[in-house]
């Protein structure tokens, strides 16, 4: 998906919207930051850069006929896709371009490294609601009179940027480099979004929708043009003309459609796959039927186990995954869960075990999958090419590796590195001292 282009003469709002995007050009208008080389994250350059194709045990590199710049390093055991290896991984600017066995001399971490993580549903902007919650989800959540939505209608602008860019600080100190936002408040809600995510390196996908229940041609056009695509409340919730419509316009618009289903009671699922969505979310009243309907039409499935489990519920992890189900995780109300996955993850991995268990590897490989929609070449591995969005864990690999992750914490996060940005970034005092010694081994050669 490349960046949306937004004519320069639309009015004073669009202007507002794309001067707040964290790297966008005049007229571009998109969370998701990508670009359209083929390759994850890979920068288009006049010169060639040949990927040579490798096995899983031998080195890989890019070579660019560019002068080489700083590569950085880290070491330990990193998840190719498949199984946790020991080696080196190393980046250059935002993208890995080097996986070799072996420990580094001076990685700046090392540890489990896996990909940076990929929250594929949350509901930022309710992050504003910090009061203790009590009552059902239509009470809470449901459009338009929930309490969220009440409480979304009153707060200012500052203080809904304020809560949103506090949840995007948790996802990045918890591994979470990616994320998937249900944004509510129309072309509004899109603005205080961008704005939040400005100054942290993250990705996004930024799926908004109508202010109201209704479709308007003219508002819908607008959204699309500003965002990745469209992510609405549950099939009932909305009249059946306006709804298709708007999948049809996504659809049209070359954009995603999202959609809620079987969260409070079961839908009918043919007639929500007849909207051709992208992904559903929760499917917690569905039939085996209906995943496997969802199976068959290659619709995968995000499942947010602590959100469903404060309303009452738990999904059937290990009954979806039987159905052929693709499954994704995300952590839902920012109001509700703190947007961490790794909290998500041990607690879909003790969920699944209610129900006679999955590995811990499924566990993780959910918390990858939801890039897929950002980028359609990602893997749920580390690879050359890649952008480099790493999480280094201070936790045991080996064999063990899949179990550690789903028992992780955030204090055990040693470094995330997000498009080849360092969280935390090194403070100057840890610099200079890196240069003061760069300077003595140059003085110390240079006296032999």
């Amino acid at each position: 998906m490349q960046f949306t282009k937004l004519p320069l003469c639309r009015a004073e709002l669009w202007r507002h919207v794309h001067h707040r995007l964290p790297t966008a050009r005049p007229g571009e208008c998109s969370l998701s930051n990508r670009r359209s080389d083929g390759g994850a994250g890979g920068r288009k350059s006049s010169n060639a850069i040949n990927i040579p194709r490798t096995s899983a045990g031998r080195e890989e590199r890019l070579n660019a006929t560019q002068p080489s710049r700083v590569v950085q390093r880290v070491s330990g055991w990193f998840y190719d896709g498949q199984r946790f290896r020991e080696g080196t991984v190393g980046w250059e600017e935002d993208v890995v371009v080097e996986i070799r066995s072996g420990r580094t001399r001076r990685p700046l971490a090392e540890g489990l490294i896996i990909p940076g993580l990929w929250n594929a549903h949350t509901h930022l902007g309710d992050a504003i609601v910090t009061q203790e919650l009590k009552g059902t989800i239509e009470e809470l959540v449901a459009p338009p009179r929930g309490l969220k939505h009440r409480v979304l209608a009153k707060a200012k602008d500052a203080a809904v940027i304020a809560a949103m860019r506090r949840a995007m600080a948790t996802m990045i100190r918890t591994g979470t480099t990616g994320f998937s936002d249900f944004r509510e408040g129309g072309l509004r809600g899109l603005k205080l979004l961008y704005a939040a995510l400005a100054v942290l390196p993250m990705q996004g996908l930024a799926l908004a929708r109508p202010v109201g229940l209704s479709y308007d041609p003219r508002e819908v056009a607008a959204i699309l043009r500003a965002s990745d695509g469209i992510a609405v409340s549950s099939y009932i919730d909305w009249p059946r003309d306006a709804i298709e419509k708007l999948a049809a316009d996504a659809r049209r618009a070359k954009k995603i459609f999202a959609i809620h289903c079987s969260e409070r009671v079961r839908e009918e699922i043919d007639a929500v796959l007849d909207l051709k969505p992208a992904f559903l979310v929760h499917m917690i009243h569905a039939t085996d039927a209906d995943l496997e309907r969802c199976a068959d039409a290659h619709v995968p499935i995000v499942i947010c186990p602590r959100s469903n489990a404060f309303f009452g519920m738990t999904p059937d992890i290990p009954r979806m995954l039987r159905c052929g189900v693709e499954l994704h995780l995300g952590t839902d109300n920012a109001m509700i869960n703190t947007p961490s996955l790794l909290r998500e993850m041990e607690f879909a991995y003790r969920v699944a075990r209610m129900k006679g268990g999955v590995p811990a590897r499924d566990i993780l490989d959910m918390a990858l999958r939801g890039r897929h929609l950002a980028d359609s070449h990602a893997t749920s591995g580390i690879r050359v090419g890649a952008r480099a969005d790493l999480v280094i864990l201070d936790l045991p690999g080996g064999r063990n590796g899949f179990a550690s992750v789903v028992r992780a914490s955030a204090s055990d996060v040693r470094l995330v590195v997000s498009g080849g940005r360092l969280w935390p970034a090194p403070s100057p005092s840890v610099r200079d001292a890196s240069m003061i010694r760069g300077r003595r081994r140059r003085i110390a050669r240079s006296t032999r």
